[in-house]
């Protein structure tokens, strides 16, 4: 099942009230991301907030772009592990990317093992499991 999520900034402007609001893919999110970059909300927002813009027709030049920016982001809708990871409309980005790789590096050593050790459940076998996934964590390391 895909990792996503709702996000959405309710804000006024000029007597109106905006709620733009837009589904993101996290594994998309997650994929396009290095490992080692800044996983914050504002950084992920960054990337977000010209989605939300266009979802109501809002030129990311104009002022109510930036009264959007102000906005207070809330979450919903999550699918996948991403509802571990909601609490009262807040969605803690840190805490699902290391959910994420730590997966995603499960699945790469699950494949190896089955590839040359014809290995098909690391689960029974934790001591072939840990060594895997240390190998692979300092490969990525570059050590």
């Amino acid at each position: 099942m895909p990792n996503t999520i709702t996000i959405s900034i309710t804000f006024s402007f000029k007597g109106e009230t905006f709620t733009p609001s837009a589904q993101i893919d996290l594994d998309h999110l997650m994929e396009k991301m290095s490992p080692d970059e800044d996983i914050s909300q504002e950084n992920i927002l960054g990337s977000i907030y010209p989605l939300l813009a266009s979802s109501i027709q809002i030129d990311t030049y104009s002022y109510a772009y930036e009264v959007m920016q102000a906005g207070s982001a809330h979450y919903s809708e999550p699918t996948g592990m991403a509802g571990e990871f909601l609490t009262d409309g807040q969605f803690d980005f840190q805490a699902f990317r290391q959910r994420w790789l730590d997966n995603k590096n499960v699945l790469i050593v699950q494949q190896i093992a089955q590839k040359y050790l014809s290995v098909s459940d690391l689960d029974a076998q934790p001591a072939l499991k840990n060594a895997l996934l240390e190998a692979l964590a300092l490969g990525q390391k570059g050590g």
